[in-house]
């Protein structure tokens, strides 16, 4: 058996560890917890931090080696004493954030209950529901009103109708060399694990990437591919040691 020498285990939370539908598979809740007791653990996600740490308190996580990764990599959170970090400096932060703040009034303004936009710390989600297509060409028509062409950017989830807005100079890899800085960790003490666009830059800074599910284009940048979850994590044990 190869033991791999690596001190971080980096996931993408939706799709991956978090179904989109269902719950936490409870084998794999097993897996992360027994990983957590010699490894630190990293979740990434579009989601806000405070969503990522009820996910890990639901799954029984000891929070002491975990970070979380909130809003694209916009948020950090250390969730054993509840120290926030932000990967952009605070000059960056506040101009887009007067954006945010000018484009939510606008979207209200115009699209009123139509829309829903949850409260987050830096990104701006909006579930445009039905009103999808209209909202999304406001939007793109809004930022080259207001030449913000290089302050922000968007991401779609399309199966829920949902378009993100948040700072074109961060992302989930942004986010993870500013933890490393804070904790002493490198990308190439670091296991990967991601399935979607969105995952390409840490996967391809990753000491050991890992690529889930049926994406070619994210295949591409996987050391090693998985079709699930599962078959990624009982590999990552066996390879680690347990």
């Amino acid at each position: 058996m190869v033991i791999l020498m690596y001190r971080v285990i980096a996931s993408d939370v939706d799709g991956v560890i978090k179904p989109y539908y269902d719950p936490v598979p409870p084998e794999l809740a097993e897996i992360l917890r027994r990983l957590s007791r010699k490894y630190f653990i990293v979740f990434l996600s579009g989601r806000q931090v405070t969503y990522l740490d009820g996910l890990i308190t639901g799954m029984g996580i000891n929070p002491e080696n975990m970070a979380l990764i909130g809003e694209e990599g916009s948020v950090i959170m250390l969730p054993k004493d509840y120290t926030v970090m932000f990967s952009l400096q605070k000059s960056d932060m506040d101009e887009f954030l007067r954006f945010r703040e000018k484009l939510m009034a606008t979207l209200y303004n115009v699209f009123g209950y139509d829309i829903f936009m949850p409260p987050t710390f830096i990104i701006l989600t909006i579930s445009a529901g039905k009103r999808f297509s209209a909202v999304d060409k406001f939007v793109k028509e809004f930022i080259a009103k207001e030449n913000a062409e290089k302050l922000v950017k968007l991401i779609y989830h399309r199966m829920h109708n949902v378009i993100q807005v948040m700072p074109f100079k961060t992302n989930k890899y942004t986010a993870l060399k500013t933890l490393y800085e804070e904790l002493g960790f490198d990308m190439s003490e670091t296991i990967a694990i991601g399935d979607g666009k969105n995952d390409i830059p840490v996967l391809k800074e990753a000491g050991f990437p890992i690529a889930v599910g049926d994406d070619e284009e994210v295949a591409k940048y996987g050391r090693v591919r998985f079709r699930t979850v599962l078959e990624a994590f009982r590999y990552i044990e066996e390879r680690l040691g347990f």
